[in-house]
């Protein structure tokens, strides 16, 4: 009978460890670039905001000032309809028309663009000129079948209380 040969094990102290390799600087640059690509969505989606809501407050603008309320409300979206009823909508738009006069010169204050499970929100700040005196306006926009909607308006100036 023939009896197995044993070979003895290498002894493992005898091996050099096997480097691992390690891409911490494949990792730390595809890092980079991708924080990099998501600033410049960001950036890009508030200069894109910033352009597309000031030519929506102006069109508003332009509405209030040729009394168009009927065209306002039936542009805005369904949330907006749905908190008042359009005969509502339309007297506070008349009210603040007849008490502020016609929109003039519109600064934007600040704008802020939301994405969630409900859409993208799209809310502006402007200081508005009018004809009896300044306001703040808040526009809420959201964005429906690739246009953007009236969501929510609000209105705030001393002229209001006289």
């Amino acid at each position: 009978m023939t009896t197995p040969s044993l070979t003895p094990l290498a002894d493992p102290i005898d091996k050099p460890p096997v480097p691992k390799k390690v891409l911490w600087k494949w990792s730390v640059g595809v890092t980079v670039v991708v924080i990099t690509f998501l600033m410049w969505q960001c950036g890009f989606a508030l200069v894109q905001g910033r352009k597309l809501a000031n030519v929506e407050v102006t069109h508003f603008h332009e509405r209030l000032n040729a009394e168009q309320y009927e065209d306002i409300c039936r542009n805005a979206d369904e949330g907006f309809k749905a908190k008042q009823s359009q005969e509502e909508l339309i007297k506070f738009l008349a009210a603040v028309h007849k008490k502020l006069g016609r929109a003039g010169v519109e600064k934007q204050v600040n704008i802020r663009v939301d994405t969630n499970t409900n859409g993208t929100f799209l809310t502006t700040w402007y200081n508005t000129e009018f004809a009896s005196g300044t306001a703040m306006e808040t526009f809420t926009w959201r964005k429906s079948n690739g246009s953007w909607r009236l969501l929510g308006y609000n209105v705030n100036s001393t002229a209001l209380l006289n």
